[in-house]
């Protein structure tokens, strides 16, 4: 779900952001970006799971221990993804302040 929210989101604040004239093509540039995002990160993803999987000590590459292995790394790939985009965003977005507040 919130990935799905995020998504929508950003669109809505893509398109607010540029002209009347330019909103379609801001909104075309923003979505071909996050499904490049998408098919990248699935893909370093599964070679990571594929490639943990291949060189584990597991008889059968197929047995839930091999797979486990492997999941288990993806995800720790996962989180220190998020971690670092914790850490960009929290440095990147320190100094924004209040958005639409009206200044004199």
């Amino acid at each position: 779900m919130c990935t799905n929210v995020l998504f929508t989101v950003g669109l809505l604040i893509i398109s607010a952001v540029f002209p009347a004239r330019t909103q379609a093509l801001g909104g075309a540039v923003f979505n071909t970006c996050a499904q490049l995002g998408t098919s990248i990160g699935l893909t370093v993803t599964s070679v990571i799971s594929e490639s943990i999987t291949a060189t584990s000590d597991e008889v059968d590459k197929a047995s839930p221990k091999a797979l486990m292995a492997g999941y288990r790394a993806a995800f720790w790939a996962l989180f220190a993804c998020m971690a670092l985009v914790l850490v960009t965003g929290a440095l990147g977005l320190r100094r924004v302040g209040k958005i639409g507040v009206k200044q004199d």
